[in-house]
Protein backbone atom coordinates (compact mmCIF):
# COMPACT_ATOMS: atom_id res chain seq x y z
CA UNK A 1 0.00 0.00 0.00
CA UNK A 2 2.92 2.37 0.40
CA UNK A 3 4.61 2.01 -2.73
CA UNK A 4 1.05 2.41 -4.77
CA UNK A 5 0.14 5.74 -2.41
CA UNK A 6 4.24 6.61 -3.11
CA UNK A 7 3.42 5.89 -6.98
CA UNK A 8 0.57 7.92 -7.25
CA UNK A 9 2.04 10.93 -5.16
CA UNK A 10 5.01 10.86 -7.86
CA UNK A 11 2.98 11.23 -10.85
CA UNK A 12 0.82 13.81 -9.01
CA UNK A 13 4.09 15.72 -8.87
CA UNK A 14 4.72 14.58 -12.70
CA UNK A 15 1.62 16.08 -13.65
CA UNK A 16 1.36 19.65 -11.73
CA UNK A 17 5.30 19.93 -13.54
CA UNK A 18 3.67 19.43 -16.14
CA UNK A 19 1.02 21.61 -15.98
CA UNK A 20 3.49 24.78 -14.89
CA UNK A 21 5.11 24.09 -18.12
CA UNK A 22 2.31 24.73 -20.60
CA UNK A 23 -0.77 25.93 -21.21
CA UNK A 24 -3.61 25.09 -23.72
CA UNK A 25 -5.64 27.80 -25.25
CA UNK A 26 -8.76 27.38 -27.42
CA UNK A 27 -8.14 30.19 -30.46
CA UNK A 28 -11.88 30.16 -30.84
CA UNK A 29 -12.55 31.05 -27.23
CA UNK A 30 -9.41 32.61 -25.61
CA UNK A 31 -9.86 30.18 -22.76
CA UNK A 32 -7.45 27.40 -20.92
CA UNK A 33 -8.45 23.97 -22.30
CA UNK A 34 -6.95 20.39 -21.73
CA UNK A 35 -5.78 17.74 -23.94
CA UNK A 36 -9.40 16.31 -23.67
CA UNK A 37 -11.07 19.48 -24.82
CA UNK A 38 -9.19 19.81 -27.42
CA UNK A 39 -9.94 16.02 -28.57
CA UNK A 40 -13.41 17.25 -27.83
CA UNK A 41 -13.45 20.11 -30.13
CA UNK A 42 -11.75 18.16 -33.38
CA UNK A 43 -14.33 15.38 -33.39
CA UNK A 44 -15.89 16.09 -36.66
CA UNK A 45 -12.28 17.08 -38.20
CA UNK A 46 -10.93 14.72 -40.77
CA UNK A 47 -7.22 15.32 -40.37
CA UNK A 48 -5.91 17.05 -37.34
CA UNK A 49 -1.92 18.81 -37.70
CA UNK A 50 -0.01 18.32 -34.43
CA UNK A 51 2.95 21.14 -34.95
CA UNK A 52 5.82 20.66 -33.23
CA UNK A 53 9.48 21.81 -31.84
CA UNK A 54 11.46 18.53 -33.12
CA UNK A 55 13.11 18.88 -29.46
CA UNK A 56 10.97 19.85 -27.21
CA UNK A 57 9.68 16.78 -24.54
CA UNK A 58 6.53 18.68 -23.21
CA UNK A 59 5.28 19.03 -26.95
CA UNK A 60 6.05 15.10 -27.55
CA UNK A 61 4.14 14.47 -24.17
CA UNK A 62 1.49 15.89 -24.98
CA UNK A 63 1.32 14.13 -28.21
CA UNK A 64 0.82 10.91 -26.70
CA UNK A 65 -2.06 12.32 -24.32
CA UNK A 66 -3.69 14.22 -27.70
CA UNK A 67 -3.35 10.73 -29.26
CA UNK A 68 -4.91 8.94 -26.65
CA UNK A 69 -7.66 10.91 -25.76
CA UNK A 70 -7.91 10.88 -29.94
CA UNK A 71 -8.59 7.18 -29.70
CA UNK A 72 -10.88 6.67 -27.12
CA UNK A 73 -13.30 9.20 -28.69
CA UNK A 74 -12.78 7.19 -32.12
CA UNK A 75 -10.61 4.61 -32.48
CA UNK A 76 -10.88 4.36 -36.23
CA UNK A 77 -7.79 6.75 -36.52
CA UNK A 78 -4.78 6.86 -39.35
CA UNK A 79 -1.62 8.33 -37.24
CA UNK A 80 0.81 10.24 -40.32
CA UNK A 81 4.27 11.07 -39.42
CA UNK A 82 6.54 13.75 -41.38
CA UNK A 83 9.61 11.88 -39.78
CA UNK A 84 8.68 8.76 -41.71
CA UNK A 85 9.15 8.56 -45.55
CA UNK A 86 7.59 7.46 -48.38
CA UNK A 87 9.88 4.35 -49.13
CA UNK A 88 9.63 3.42 -45.79
CA UNK A 89 5.96 2.85 -45.83
CA UNK A 90 6.28 -1.40 -46.18
CA UNK A 91 8.34 -1.70 -43.31
CA UNK A 92 6.43 0.21 -41.13
CA UNK A 93 3.29 -2.22 -42.40
CA UNK A 94 5.37 -5.10 -41.29
CA UNK A 95 6.41 -3.55 -38.10
CA UNK A 96 2.76 -2.63 -37.07
CA UNK A 97 1.61 -6.01 -37.84
CA UNK A 98 4.02 -7.61 -35.89
CA UNK A 99 5.61 -9.13 -39.14
CA UNK A 100 8.96 -7.48 -38.58
CA UNK A 101 11.39 -6.65 -35.56
CA UNK A 102 11.77 -3.31 -34.12
CA UNK A 103 15.41 -3.63 -34.68
CA UNK A 104 14.91 -4.56 -38.19
CA UNK A 105 12.38 -1.90 -38.51
CA UNK A 106 14.74 0.80 -37.45
CA UNK A 107 17.21 -0.62 -39.74
CA UNK A 108 15.39 -0.44 -42.55
CA UNK A 109 12.93 3.38 -41.83
CA UNK A 110 15.76 6.02 -40.85
CA UNK A 111 14.45 6.89 -37.98
CA UNK A 112 15.24 10.61 -36.75
CA UNK A 113 17.95 10.85 -33.47
CA UNK A 114 15.39 11.35 -31.37
CA UNK A 115 12.95 8.94 -32.21
CA UNK A 116 13.37 6.07 -28.89
CA UNK A 117 12.28 9.30 -26.68
CA UNK A 118 9.62 10.86 -28.89
CA UNK A 119 8.28 8.90 -31.69
CA UNK A 120 8.75 5.04 -30.28
CA UNK A 121 5.71 5.92 -27.67
CA UNK A 122 3.68 6.73 -30.43
CA UNK A 123 4.21 4.50 -32.67
CA UNK A 124 4.06 1.73 -29.77
CA UNK A 125 0.61 3.28 -29.58
CA UNK A 126 -0.57 2.50 -33.04
CA UNK A 127 0.51 -1.08 -32.85
CA UNK A 128 -0.55 -1.67 -29.69
CA UNK A 129 -4.12 -0.58 -30.89
CA UNK A 130 -3.77 -1.90 -34.77
CA UNK A 131 -3.71 1.64 -36.21
CA UNK A 132 -2.65 2.58 -39.75
CA UNK A 133 0.35 4.49 -39.59
CA UNK A 134 1.60 6.78 -42.71
CA UNK A 135 5.29 7.38 -43.46
CA UNK A 136 3.38 10.70 -45.15
CA UNK A 137 7.00 12.65 -46.38
CA UNK A 138 9.40 12.83 -49.84
CA UNK A 139 12.32 10.52 -49.31
CA UNK A 140 15.11 13.12 -48.18
CA UNK A 141 17.58 12.00 -51.08
CA UNK A 142 14.59 13.21 -53.54
CA UNK A 143 14.72 16.72 -52.11
CA UNK A 144 18.06 16.93 -51.34
CA UNK A 145 18.22 17.02 -55.85
CA UNK A 146 15.37 19.57 -55.66
CA UNK A 147 17.68 21.50 -54.10
CA UNK A 148 20.59 20.88 -56.03
CA UNK A 149 18.43 20.49 -59.34
CA UNK A 150 15.69 22.73 -58.47
CA UNK A 151 12.61 22.34 -61.17
CA UNK A 152 13.78 19.69 -63.34
CA UNK A 153 14.30 17.19 -60.56
CA UNK A 154 11.87 14.97 -61.82
CA UNK A 155 14.57 14.27 -64.43
CA UNK A 156 17.02 13.02 -62.34
CA UNK A 157 14.27 10.21 -60.72
CA UNK A 158 13.84 6.52 -61.61
CA UNK A 159 10.10 5.31 -61.61
CA UNK A 160 10.37 4.34 -58.58
CA UNK A 161 11.53 7.32 -56.91
CA UNK A 162 8.58 9.13 -59.05
CA UNK A 163 6.39 7.23 -56.59
CA UNK A 164 7.80 8.34 -53.99
CA UNK A 165 6.67 12.39 -54.93
CA UNK A 166 3.77 14.22 -55.44
CA UNK A 167 2.31 14.24 -58.89
CA UNK A 168 1.28 17.55 -58.11
CA UNK A 169 3.87 20.36 -57.12
CA UNK A 170 1.80 23.51 -55.82
CA UNK A 171 5.00 26.89 -55.30
CA UNK A 172 2.29 29.46 -54.83
CA UNK A 173 4.23 32.68 -54.67
CA UNK A 174 1.65 33.42 -51.17
CA UNK A 175 2.44 34.24 -47.83
CA UNK A 176 3.49 30.48 -47.04
CA UNK A 177 6.51 31.46 -49.81
CA UNK A 178 7.18 34.90 -47.98
CA UNK A 179 7.29 33.14 -44.65
CA UNK A 180 9.62 30.75 -45.67
CA UNK A 181 12.17 33.12 -46.86
CA UNK A 182 12.03 35.46 -44.30
CA UNK A 183 13.16 32.33 -41.95
CA UNK A 184 15.63 31.76 -45.19
CA UNK A 185 17.29 35.57 -44.48
CA UNK A 186 17.39 34.89 -40.96
CA UNK A 187 19.70 31.88 -41.10
CA UNK A 188 22.28 34.60 -42.48
CA UNK A 189 23.01 35.30 -39.47
CA UNK A 190 24.15 31.61 -38.78
CA UNK A 191 26.95 31.31 -41.56
CA UNK A 192 24.46 29.95 -44.37
CA UNK A 193 25.01 31.50 -47.42
CA UNK A 194 22.07 33.90 -48.81
CA UNK A 195 21.91 32.50 -52.47
CA UNK A 196 18.41 33.60 -53.53
CA UNK A 197 19.00 30.63 -56.32
CA UNK A 198 19.33 28.29 -53.52
CA UNK A 199 16.73 29.51 -51.21
CA UNK A 200 14.02 29.15 -54.38
CA UNK A 201 15.25 25.79 -54.61
CA UNK A 202 15.04 25.27 -50.94
CA UNK A 203 11.16 26.67 -51.03
CA UNK A 204 10.83 23.85 -54.09
CA UNK A 205 11.72 21.28 -52.00
CA UNK A 206 9.68 22.15 -48.77
CA UNK A 207 6.38 22.53 -51.34
CA UNK A 208 7.15 18.90 -52.34
CA UNK A 209 7.33 17.60 -48.55
CA UNK A 210 4.05 19.62 -47.96
CA UNK A 211 2.20 17.90 -51.08
CA UNK A 212 4.04 14.58 -50.49
CA UNK A 213 2.36 14.60 -47.17
CA UNK A 214 -0.51 16.07 -48.49
CA UNK A 215 -0.86 13.83 -51.04
CA UNK A 216 -0.17 10.82 -48.64
CA UNK A 217 -2.78 11.91 -46.53
CA UNK A 218 -5.60 12.05 -48.77
CA UNK A 219 -4.76 8.68 -50.57
CA UNK A 220 -5.12 7.27 -47.01
CA UNK A 221 -7.92 9.08 -46.15
CA UNK A 222 -9.71 7.50 -49.16
CA UNK A 223 -9.37 4.33 -48.18
CA UNK A 224 -11.55 4.71 -45.03
CA UNK A 225 -13.48 7.96 -45.56
CA UNK A 226 -15.09 7.05 -41.55
CA UNK A 227 -11.61 7.38 -40.18
CA UNK A 228 -9.77 10.16 -39.41
CA UNK A 229 -6.21 11.38 -39.60
CA UNK A 230 -3.58 12.51 -36.99
CA UNK A 231 -0.67 14.59 -38.34
CA UNK A 232 2.66 14.47 -36.93
CA UNK A 233 4.77 17.20 -38.65
CA UNK A 234 7.30 20.50 -37.61
CA UNK A 235 5.21 23.52 -36.59
CA UNK A 236 6.26 25.05 -40.06
CA UNK A 237 4.38 22.66 -41.94
CA UNK A 238 1.03 23.75 -40.89
CA UNK A 239 1.16 26.63 -38.55
CA UNK A 240 -1.45 29.60 -39.99
CA UNK A 241 -3.42 26.27 -41.74
CA UNK A 242 -0.16 26.74 -43.98
CA UNK A 243 2.27 24.19 -45.54
CA UNK A 244 0.24 20.71 -45.83
CA UNK A 245 -2.56 22.23 -44.38
CA UNK A 246 -3.43 24.52 -47.68
CA UNK A 247 -2.17 21.42 -49.82
CA UNK A 248 -4.61 19.18 -48.60
CA UNK A 249 -7.59 22.53 -48.86
CA UNK A 250 -6.12 23.18 -52.39
CA UNK A 251 -7.30 18.90 -52.99
CA UNK A 252 -10.55 18.51 -50.96
CA UNK A 253 -11.87 22.32 -50.36
CA UNK A 254 -14.40 20.81 -48.28
CA UNK A 255 -12.62 18.59 -46.08
CA UNK A 256 -12.51 19.83 -42.55
CA UNK A 257 -9.16 20.21 -40.79
CA UNK A 258 -7.88 21.39 -37.79
CA UNK A 259 -4.74 22.48 -36.80
CA UNK A 260 -2.53 22.72 -33.53
CA UNK A 261 0.48 24.64 -32.71
CA UNK A 262 2.98 25.14 -29.91
CA UNK A 263 3.76 28.74 -29.36
CA UNK A 264 7.23 29.96 -27.23
CA UNK A 265 6.30 32.72 -25.15
CA UNK A 266 8.27 34.84 -22.40
CA UNK A 267 6.04 33.68 -19.22
CA UNK A 268 3.17 31.51 -19.65
CA UNK A 269 1.16 33.39 -16.83
CA UNK A 270 1.42 37.11 -18.19
CA UNK A 271 0.40 35.93 -21.49
CA UNK A 272 -2.05 37.93 -23.53
CA UNK A 273 -4.63 36.30 -26.07
CA UNK A 274 -5.27 38.11 -29.13
CA UNK A 275 -7.57 36.88 -31.56
CA UNK A 276 -4.84 37.28 -34.28
CA UNK A 277 -3.97 33.67 -32.24
CA UNK A 278 -7.24 32.13 -34.42
CA UNK A 279 -5.41 32.63 -38.06
CA UNK A 280 -3.01 30.76 -36.71
CA UNK A 281 -4.55 27.18 -35.11
CA UNK A 282 -7.19 25.77 -33.62
CA UNK A 283 -5.40 25.26 -30.37
CA UNK A 284 -2.27 26.95 -29.21
CA UNK A 285 -0.04 25.11 -26.63
CA UNK A 286 1.94 27.62 -24.93
CA UNK A 287 5.58 27.21 -23.41
CA UNK A 288 8.10 28.88 -21.77
CA UNK A 289 11.01 30.35 -24.21
CA UNK A 290 13.64 27.89 -23.74
CA UNK A 291 16.82 29.31 -22.01
CA UNK A 292 18.89 28.28 -24.83
CA UNK A 293 18.93 28.26 -28.27
CA UNK A 294 16.46 26.20 -29.89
Amino acid sequence: MRMIIISLLLLLCTSLLMASDYRIIDTKTGKTATVSDMAKAMKKSAVIYFGEFHDNSIVHALELDFLKAMFEQNPRLIVSFEMFERDTQSYIDMYIKGEMTEVDFLLNSRPWGNYQTDYKPLLDFAKTNSLTVIAANVPRPIAGKVVRSGANFRDQLSEREQSYAAVKLNTWDDEYKEKFMQTMESTKMHGMPGDANLYENMYLAQCLKDDTMAESILMYLGKDPKSKVIHFNGDFHSNGYLGTVQRVQNRQPKLRQAVISPIYVQDIDEFVFSKDYAKQANFIILLNEPTTER
